[in-house]
Order: structure tokens, then C-alpha cells, then sequence
């Protein structure tokens, strides 16, 4: 075995596989595989953008609302989707503080805050600019990052049929 046959498999597609099958509103939801896949792509671009940490921000994509019970006000699913966080912790390869960074990014970004660490606003960023899929324009002012609040600036001036939350 080469040294290159012996680096752990990447886990994210397995996770990912296991998180959509016991996924309660099922594959099509508003909140579903779909959304997390968005925030996730967006979440990694906004940290690479500030200099926050990529891999906390993917796998809070993944896990930020795989444990929603409801599409509506599911005030608890960030403190499950924390839970399920600390389930899963050893197969995601991250140090103590980035899976402590990532259930709190996860239990706290149904809360509104803004925040200062360039990672935990690159998640809740990515999350919020997701908005316009239920009807709701983000606002620039309930973002964190500069990266993040210059995107919804540029949501707020594109034509509503050339809208994208991955621009």
C-alpha cells in the first residue's frame, strides 16, 4: 500500500447519505438535501472570502438543518442539528475547537445574531442568502460577513428571473 492508498476516504458522501435517508421532510423539502447543498457551496466561498475555516462551513451545509422536524418556525432544530453534530463528530475529521465552532454555528443560526468570527458568519451568511427559495430577500444589514452582505446587495439589484444565490 502506497501512502496515498492510506489517507482516510473522504466521509462527506456517506454522511451526506445517511443525513438525507433519516432526513424527516424527506429529499424535496424547502429544507432539504437541495438547501443544504446551496448553503454549503456558498459557505465554503464566503470563508475562503474572509479567511474563516472551509471545512467547518461545509459541513454546517450538511448538518445545519438535517434535523428539522417542520418546514415552519422549528425553533429546536439548530440544538438537534448540534446533537447531531456530536453523532457524527468522530467520522468528520476536525480538531476539538472546529466541532465545537460547528455546533455552535448549527444551534445558534436559527437565533438572527450577526457575529464577528469570519467562519460562523460565512455559515449563517450562506444560510440567509438561501432566503429568496421561500420568497424573502435577504437584507444586507442581518449578514455578518463583507463578502456576504456585497452579495446581497448584488440579490437585491439582479432582475428576479436572473437571481442566483451562488453568484
Amino acid at each position: 500500500m502506497t501512502p496515498l492508498d492510506s489517507r482516510p476516504a473522504d466521509p462527506y458522501a456517506a454522511i451526506k447519505a445517511e443525513l438525507i435517508g433519516q432526513f424527516a421532510l424527506g429529499p424535496g423539502s424547502l429544507h432539504g438535501p437541495d438547501h443544504w447543498q446551496r448553503v454549503e457551496e456558498t459557505a465554503v466561498r464566503l470563508a475562503q472570502a474572509e479567511g474563516g475555516d472551509v471545512a467547518v462551513a461545509r459541513w454546517f451545509g450538511l448538518f445545519h438543518d438535517a434535523a428539522r422536524r417542520d418546514e415552519g418556525a422549528d425553533l429546536l432544530h439548530g440544538r438537534r442539528a448540534a446533537r447531531l453534530v456530536g453523532r457524527y463528530q468522530a467520522r468528520l475529521g476536525l480538531t476539538d475547537a472546529q466541532l465545537e465552532r460547528l455546533k455552535w454555528a448549527c444551534e445558534h443560526h436559527v437565533s438572527g445574531q450577526t457575529t464577528d468570527d469570519p467562519t460562523v458568519g460565512a455559515c449563517w451568511d450562506a444560510d440567509r442568502l438561501d432566503l429568496p427559495r421561500v420568497g424573502i430577500q435577504p437584507q444586507a444589514r442581518y449578514l455578518s460577513t463583507a463578502a456576504g452582505r456585497a452579495r446581497a446587495v448584488r440579490l437585491a439589484q439582479a432582475p428576479a428571473e436572473g437571481r442566483s444565490t451562488t453568484s
